[in-house]
């Protein structure tokens, strides 16, 4: 009886885990595709909207966004933008 229950708690916890990796792949496919979202991966180089500087080769986060997200501040005009290289607008704090 114990052993039913472990391998049923087994199963699924492999059900969960494979849905949760499952649900990332497609979300980080899908914004890589679009070139737009917080889940893609940009290999391209970016450069900033407003003056056309290119975006440092290390990256230095400025904010959690940045962090979490990716995307930098243009170190000639200030201006934010993403990893896609889209301005982001000022949040005010």
């Amino acid at each position: 009886m114990g052993n039913d229950f472990a391998m049923i708690a087994l199963v699924a916890l492999i059900v969960v885990m494979a849905f949760g990796l499952v649900t990332g792949a497609v979300l980080v496919i899908r914004d890589t595709v679009r070139k737009r979202g917080r889940w893609g991966i940009n290999l391209r180089p970016v450069h900033c909207p407003k003056c056309g500087e290119p975006a440092p080769p290390i990256r230095r986060p400025k904010n959690r966004r940045q962090a979490l997200w990716g995307g930098c501040t243009c170190e000639q005009c200030g201006t934010e933008y993403d990893k896609w290289g889209r301005a982001i607008a000022s949040t005010g704090g």
